[in-house]
């Protein structure tokens, strides 16, 4: 997998790693030399095409920001409002998670807990003695090429964690700089079924040494979090929906490397002399400059000519990055597109929301945060009655005018109410964001009022003054 990810990551990172990359990205071409491939990757162009394509799927879960049900305690309602002690919510949690299982496949997270010193009597800590000292669970994501392994197993009819390692880089205090001591973080079930966590920092080049360790004892089975998008092979191992648009990404990159070199050859037509002798004094281009050929060779003829390449030719090979880029157009819409054969009927989409790839992902998002929320209480000590909304509903975004206009039409056949059409449309777009129905209502019971009721006195419109009443009845103005 960690190939994959690199490559993933390359991509992401952008410019300075495709051009670092070099060879691997962008072939060399046989007997090349190196100063002309230099020149060559210097001016190959780089297109951010795959985060933008990455940004237009992940924000659509977040339409709506990620709420807890209303059934939630009060103090995971606290908890969602800094789920990771950075200052994050549960909505800006969630949507990182949610970037990174798009584009790495799978996303992880651990539900830590801070841990604070012993009571010096030796008695168990009250919960005011925790709020004292700050403790409180909290979400830590982990990269995913930080992990080292991860093991499941299946107790009771469903998939546990039962292993998982991976590298922390702490930064400490070295004088007036930082440093940084890599170690591994181990959280397993051990014999007896208690959960445990040690910490092995690095000692060396290869040795490492234990530096701290404990139980959690509030805990049955290890408390990380796997969101899937790609599709699974094993408890870490997926194939990232992203991977195959990266390469055809790289693809685009070589087609405007070809068609930029291309470019620079032909934007620079050739001055070619038949029957000339090589002169040895430099040759004057340009504008008012006159070039004579006179015969060196025994046919008596000699002329300049420019060189250049085909028009069409060129022409032709300018498309190749759009072939390219239309492919990846296609490729990135994919999860967007409503599976066929699924009708959206209201028993249906009661029944099943994963019409496309993009619904199966934020269901599957939903899910880890409510397994993360249920981590949570388990620390916290309370009931897991809270549960997260995630917004599904994507129908509205790929809607059209069309269906627009056939909302409209069902409201003139009095199908559906003025009132449903506009929640329609507010939800398909078509009306701000700051569209509120009370106030609209009370927008149109203004206008029928004003349509409905008469003046009780005529105003004159050039002085200002009331018309009498008996002028009025005269049709006198």
């Amino acid at each position: 997998m960690d190939h994959k990810w690199c490559l993933i990551d390359d991509v992401l990172e952008g410019h300075d790693a495709i051009k670092r990359g070099r060879e691997r990205f962008l072939p060399r071409f046989e007997k090349e030399s190196d100063k002309k491939y230099k020149r060559r990757l210097h001016d190959a162009p780089w297109r951010p095409i795959v985060p933008d394509a990455l940004e237009g799927i992940t924000s659509r879960p977040f339409t709506s920001p990620v709420t807890l049900s209303d059934t939630a305690p009060a103090q995971l309602k606290t908890f969602a409002e800094d789920v990771d002690g950075q200052g994050n919510s549960l909505n800006v949690f969630a949507r990182n998670v949610f970037d990174a299982s798009v584009s790495h496949g799978v996303a992880v997270f651990f539900v830590d807990h801070t841990r604070g010193v012993a009571r010096k009597d030796g008695k168990v800590k009250t919960l005011a003695d925790e709020k004292a000292e700050g403790a409180r669970p909290y979400w830590v994501q982990i990269p995913v090429r930080d992990l080292i392994d991860v093991r499941t197993q299946f107790i009771k009819g469903r998939e546990v964690v039962t292993h998982a390692r991976w590298w922390e880089f702490p930064q400490v205090a070295d004088g007036f700089a930082q440093s940084c001591i890599p170690q591994v973080k181990v959280v397993e079930i051990k014999d007896g079924g208690g959960v445990w966590w040690t910490i092995w920092q690095k000692q060396g080049e290869k040795n490492f040494a234990q530096v701290d360790g404990g139980q959690i004892s509030e805990m049955t089975e290890v408390p990380l979090v796997r969101v899937f998008t790609g599709k699974k092979k094993g408890a870490i191992a997926c194939k990232p929906w992203s991977y195959e648009l990266c390469h055809v990404a790289l693809e685009y990159y070589r087609a405007l490397a070809r068609q930029n070199e291309i470019e620079n050859m032909s934007g620079w037509p050739m001055l070619a002399g038949q029957g000339v002798a090589k002169s040895t004094d430099e040759l004057e281009l340009g504008p008012d400059t006159v070039l004579f050929a006179p015969p060196t060779d025994a046919t008596g003829t000699a002329k300049w000519e420019v060189l250049g390449p085909d028009a069409a030719l060129v022409e032709q090979i300018a498309k190749g990055p759009e072939r390219v880029y239309d492919v990846f157009s296609k490729l990135a819409m994919q999860p967007t597109i409503p599976k066929a054969g699924v009708t959206a009927t209201a028993s249906g989409v009661d029944n099943s929301r994963a019409h496309s790839a993009i619904e199966a992902w934020a269901g599957n998002l939903k899910n880890g945060l409510d397994e993360g929320l249920a981590f949570t209480a388990k620390w916290l000590g309370i009931a897991d009655t809270a549960t997260a909304n995630v917004s599904t509903d994507f129908a509205a975004l790929t809607g059209s005018t069309d269906e627009a206009k056939i909302i409209g039409d069902a409201q003139k056949r009095n199908v559906i109410s003025a009132k449903t059409e506009r929640f329609e449309l507010k939800r398909r777009g078509i009306l701000g964001p700051d569209f509120r129905e009370e106030d609209e209502e009370q927008r149109l019971a203004e206008e029928q009022s004003n349509e409905t009721l008469t003046p009780e006195v005529q105003i004159d419109p050039a002085t200002g003054q009331v018309i009498p009443f008996e002028r009025v009845a005269e049709g006198i103005n």
